[in-house]
């Protein structure tokens, strides 16, 4: 049984290797045949669909950067907390009478400010990026309570038809939002895939020694792929208080967990060094269709949790495991 075990994670790591989004494609086509099979006249509804592209596109977004800072060797916990404060920096402006740029602006500018705080905590002072992005995570989501003390649970509202149409305008008959998410993963692959700054990411990644020693500058390319995943994280939060019409306290919880998950799930790794745009996307819808599964099967909210819990813990191990070969494949030549 452990050698079966072994060789099926060695397999999983061969397709993924070669192709580290094939196996979030994969669990995402299964999802949908398996939907598609067996509630077909829910799960092809017009309203679920766009349920499922609305609840894509924010985590979509933000999972390119915390792919961007995983292929590098990092990561960042607080960007649920930021995806709340973009937002709501950007709907109190826009509430307040400024114009929708000016209001996106203002939104965009809060999560760029704070993933340069996180940059320069993490490269600068040298401080384990695990305790600067949750002590980072607290003081954001401490500051968006601290103003929408008395909000109740609508928050701020009321935003004019301009600001609206940033979540709800639809092109083709899609949201804008979506569009933009699929411009972003392509602009970034290019960038990942034919810039030497974009080839440097992974190399510090997958031998951060070696890339010092090359000259490569790791804590600068490090803090702006911090700054990058902050205004990304803003972004999103934007998107959805245009969305939903309201900018609130629950926005962006517990999607630091869920992008991560998304990334690892799509060929990113806790170690660096390897993983795409494509791959980013893809996790983040599988567990969009898991999601959609709990609730068109109308799973109990518990097992839905001990699911969850399930597949963070194998994506860790498996993730480790992998790994664990990979320096030992590596100490044998």
């Amino acid at each position: 049984m452990v050698s079966k075990l072994k060789g099926g994670i060695r397999f999983l790591r061969t397709i993924a290797g070669r192709r580290p989004e094939s196996i979030s494609l994969v669990l995402c086509v299964i999802m949908v045949a398996l939907l598609g099979t067996t509630v077909p006249r829910y799960f092809f509804s017009g309203y679920n669909i766009g349920s499922l592209i609305t609840a894509v596109v924010p985590e979509g977004i933000v999972a390119l950067g915390m792919m961007m800072l995983l292929i590098s060797g990092v990561f960042d916990l607080s960007v649920g907390s930021v995806m709340c404060l973009g937002g709501l920096i950007a709907a109190i402006a826009s509430t307040f009478g400024l114009a929708t740029p000016v209001a996106l602006c203002l939104g965009l500018g809060s999560g760029l400010a704070i993933g340069l705080l996180n940059g320069f905590v993490t490269e600068i002072a040298g401080v384990n990026p695990l305790i600067t992005t949750i002590g980072m995570m607290y003081i954001v989501r401490g500051i968006t309570e601290i103003t929408l003390v008395r909000r109740g649970k609508a928050g701020y509202g009321n935003f004019p038809p301009s600001f609206r149409a940033i979540g709800q305008g639809e092109f083709l008959g899609i949201q804008y939002m979506f569009w933009i998410l699929l411009i972003l993963a392509a602009l970034l692959s290019v960038f990942l895939i034919k810039r030497r700054s974009g080839r440097r990411i992974y190399f510090i990644g997958g031998n951060e020694a070696a890339a010092v020693m090359m000259g490569v500058n790791r804590r600068k390319i490090r803090i702006i792929l911090y700054m990058l995943t902050g205004m990304l994280a803003a972004l999103a939060g934007i998107f959805i208080s245009a969305r939903t019409g309201a900018a609130n306290r629950y926005t962006g919880q517990n999607s630091h967990l869920n992008v991560i998950i998304a990334c690892i799930i799509g060929g990113g790794s806790l170690a660096g060094g390897k993983g795409n745009m494509a791959g980013a996307v893809f996790g983040i819808m599988f567990l969009v269709l898991l999601n959609n599964a709990f609730n068109l099967y109308d799973v109990n909210q518990h097992v839905q949790s001990l699911v969850n819990g399930l597949v963070l813990l194998a994506v860790v191990v498996v993730d480790g495991y992998i790994n664990i070969l990979k320096r030992r494949e590596l100490g044998k030549e």
